[in-house]
């Protein structure tokens, strides 16, 4: 179904993947990347560190994908 293979565009998300998570607007999914802007790293035990530019995910790395607002 088509419906799972969606990803919430153009919303606060929480990308997780491993031991790094990456807080942002998903901006779009462009073939096996997640693109996303306003992004903040965040990591264990570290202040979250506020990023420049868009940021591309391969999608293969992603553990889940939380959405943050409205």
């Amino acid at each position: 179904m088509r419906l799972f293979n969606r990803y919430p565009e153009c919303r606060e998300v929480i990308v997780n993947c491993g031991a790094n998570s990456f807080r942002g607007v998903l901006w779009q999914r462009r073939g096996g990347y997640l693109v996303l802007r306003n992004t903040q790293l965040w990591q264990p035990k570290q202040e979250p560190v506020a990023l420049a530019g868009e940021v591309v995910i391969l999608a293969a790395q992603v553990d889940f994908i939380q959405v943050v607002g409205p």
